[in-house]
């Protein structure tokens, strides 16, 4: 039976796994869809519109940013709540918690921007549709590719750690290459082919939160 101490840290670790499924697989996508989606381009293609719209709706566009400091944070905190768990004798492990922290930097960059210049951009009578387009396309760069692409190699960086705990589910090591592999490929088709890369990456969204559920599961199980 695990101390005292050890318990506790699986509990933390469980329910920091728990919060991060169903924020980033959830509340995220509630938030993108209800919230921000008018000023997006994914939900609205035309620019001019996509700029009266923040303008108009400044509040409801930055509270909807500011949420997403709770998904880069749960987002990055799952890979140290797993990885810490996971066998250490491999150097994948801390690498991959390292690198999605670096992700989490990226990503809160690219949300700042959304958050105090596109607003900014986006009232200011003098601002040309070209000087807007380039800062949204930065800010997109930065959280929906660069950052997301960096966690997805994160995520790969842990499977070897993975594959190698004894105890560690068969059926989740599974998921997880599944899902690493799926947001791999997304990301590459962010870069190249983006107008596909819609289905593999609400995959990999659909994926996250049973395959973090289950190890918390598989955590709170290593209490006894």
């Amino acid at each position: 039976m695990a101390n005292q101490n050890t318990r506790a840290a699986l509990r933390v670790d469980a329910l920091g796994l728990i919060l991060a499924g169903l924020i980033n697989t959830f509340l995220a996508s509630a938030d993108a869809g209800l919230i921000l989606a008018p000023g997006t381009a994914a939900a609205q293609p035309n620019l001019l519109l996509r700029i009266h719209w923040i303008a108009e709706h400044t509040l409801r566009w930055q509270g909807g940013w500011l949420f997403w400091f709770a998904v880069t944070l749960s987002f990055s905190w799952s890979y140290y709540a797993l990885g810490r768990h996971l066998d250490g004798t491999l150097p994948w492990r801390n690498l991959a918690i390292g690198l999605a922290l670096i992700a989490a930097a990226v990503d809160i960059v690219g949300v700042l921007i959304n958050i105090t210049v596109l607003p900014v951009l986006a009232s200011d009578e003098t601002t040309t549709q070209i000087i807007f387009q380039s800062m949204e396309n930065l800010a997109n760069a930065l959280t929906n590719v660069a950052a997301f692409g960096l966690y997805s190699f994160a995520g790969l960086l842990l499977l070897p750690a993975i594959f190698s705990t004894k105890d560690y589910p068969r059926w989740l090591r599974w998921l997880g290459m599944t899902e690493w592999g799926i947001a791999s490929m997304a990301t590459i088709l962010l870069i190249f082919a983006p107008h596909i890369a819609t289905i593999p990456l609400l995959i990999s969204f659909a994926l996250y939160a049973p395959w973090v559920w289950g190890s918390a599961f598989w955590l709170l199980k290593k209490e006894f």
